[in-house]
């Protein structure tokens, strides 16, 4: 397996407490358990709402939960209760990391970066929030994406708004915390210093936007929709070709632009007025679409993906969900794994961590845990839960 699988697991002895439900929160822990950490999940006695959305495996569990979750241990905390805070104060007591998606249910529940510091000043606490943990309300994924913008460019040119279909801020929050927390953590072992870091989703949604907020803060243009294509760049965007199958063109720089010229047979199409470079070529977006259109219109969408890949530009199949995910090359990659006793479709799972150690070396995915299942052991031996088994 590729990637950080041969390497030694960095967090070897750290230990991660992680307050979390849904997607960012839990994805930040699972890829510092891929690192090497071991990682505690606390939940409240109804679990993590996760655990109850489709797809299923065999045996009722939760195919997202699975992937987003293995390998770490639960326990269930009443945290309104004083039995379930003084079981949580145990587990943060002994952690080097704590990850928490509270929000601002952080005071009334008596989870405390604060409290928790006096008595562990090395401690990494990673808020992750919505707008920040200063700022009271609860944010998801979708609603970030309507708040900054990201709905408002997404979509076809005379349609209306359209959510990006997969949890990117979700992702890319949990891949900053990470980074976040690694840096914190270097940070207290090398002085012995803890730190709080505010982690919010708008940081991710405001930096997906950002290239947009660019420029329409310059007076460049309004950023609208455009379906497929980039306000940057021409030629960009999906062409049909003659066996109905669909294909993506980009040309990022000139030299891109002549070798798409050159594998459709009209080289002269690199020196035209209208389309000799990309200012030009964004003021005759329509002009230049519509003669590479009318070409790529002629022949087979794997030909033309051979033929201008080998000029040198950019083209490749636009597949559907399932296509893409049977290319071997997401095997090789260590990029899918296997639930054990699961059905037919879960021999090919995400493995959904960009560490992507998470699988065994027969490509077995670690499994999920039961909720509380760790609860009992815990609770009888706070400072030495590491390792043991009910």
């Amino acid at each position: 397996m590729r990637g950080t699988a041969s390497l030694p697991p960095l967090l070897d002895g750290v230990r991660v407490v992680e307050f979390s439900q849904l997607i960012a929160a839990p994805f930040c822990g699972l890829t510092l358990l891929d690192l090497g950490a071991e990682v505690i999940k606390v939940e409240p006695p109804t679990g993590d709402p996760m655990r109850r959305f489709p797809p299923y495996l065999d045996d009722g569990e939760s195919a997202l939960f699975r992937v987003l979750n293995r390998g770490k241990r639960s326990v269930v905390a009443e945290l309104a209760d004083a039995a379930g805070r003084t079981l949580a104060a145990k587990l943060i007591a002994g952690a080097d990391i704590v990850i928490e998606n509270l929000g601002d249910s952080r005071a009334r529940l008596g989870v405390s970066f604060e409290d928790a510091a006096t008595r562990r000043p090395g401690l990494v606490w990673c808020a992750i929030t919505g707008w920040g943990s200063e700022t009271a309300g609860r944010s998801i994924d979708p609603s970030l994406q309507a708040a900054m913008g990201l709905m408002s460019i997404t979509g076809e040119e005379r349609g209306g708004p359209v959510r990006i279909p997969v949890p990117l801020v979700d992702f890319m929050t949990g891949m900053y915390a990470v980074q976040s927390v690694m840096l914190a953590l270097w940070r207290a072992r090398l002085r012995g210093t803890g730190a709080f870091l505010d982690c919010a989703m708008v940081d991710a949604a405001a930096t997906l936007a950002s290239t947009s907020a660019l420029l329409a803060a310059g007076g460049h243009f309004s950023p609208r929709r455009l379906g497929s294509e980039s306000p940057l760049v021409v030629p960009s965007g999906v062409f049909t070709a003659g066996d109905g199958r669909e294909l993506q063109i980009i040309c990022v720089t000139e030299r891109h632009w002549r070798g798409l010229c050159a594998a459709l047979d009209h080289p002269e199409w690199a020196d035209d007025p209208a389309s000799v470079n990309n200012s030009t070529r964004l003021v005759n977006r329509e002009l230049v679409r519509s003669r590479i259109a009318a070409v790529i219109a002629c022949d087979t969408a794997a030909s033309w993906v051979e033929r201008i890949s080998d000029h040198g530009a950019i083209c490749e199949h636009v597949r559907d969900i399932e296509e893409a995910w049977a290319d071997e090359r997401l095997v090789a990659r260590g990029l899918v794994g296997e639930a054990a006793g699961g059905p037919a479709w879960a021999r090919k799972m995400p493995l959904v961590s960009l560490a992507r150690t998470g699988a065994d070396r027969s490509g077995m995915l670690a499994p999920a845990p039961a909720l509380g299942a760790d609860t009992a052991a815990v609770a009888r031996d706070p400072e030495g839960y590491a390792g043991a088994e009910e």
